[in-house]
């Protein structure tokens, strides 16, 4: 019968405990930090839009009341508003620039009624997208 042969430790060194601990808490900050700062930003977007209301005027015509409020109130911002059919099919399209406003009484928040020329009877009308200009 074959002895068991006694084993032989490797030479490989322990890891200390107090290298682990400094990794995890480390990893912890910047997890936390990450985090903290990802919940600021995102708390606190460039843009914000709110449809208020829209009409059908006629056949050929639509209106639509919203309002952009904006963090930098001096930038200029682009909105693309279209008029859609009860298909969802676009019947009509505007782009405005509402333009910033320099100075201590610049409001952040610009209300906007804008009419929107139709190819045909709209169902409704929609902001679709809005972006702030460099």
């Amino acid at each position: 019968m074959v002895e068991n042969a006694p084993m032989k430790r490797d030479s490989v060194l322990p890891v200390k405990p107090w290298r682990a601990r400094i990794a995890i808490a480390l990893f912890a900050f910047t997890a936390l930090g990450w985090l903290g700062w990802s919940a600021w930003f995102h708390s606190r977007p460039a843009l914000t839009i709110q449809e208020i209301a829209f009409t059908i005027t006629s056949e050929s015509s639509t209106e639509l009341r919203y309002e952009v409020t904006r963090r930098e109130p001096d930038r200029t911002v682009v909105c693309v508003l279209r008029a859609l059919d009860s298909s969802g099919a676009v019947v009509g399209e505007v782009r405005e620039a509402i333009p910033g406003e320099v100075g201590e009484a610049a409001l952040s928040t610009a209300a906007r009624r804008t009419v929107v020329a139709t190819l045909g009877r709209a169902a409704f009308v929609r902001v679709d997208r809005c972006w702030v200009t460099r």
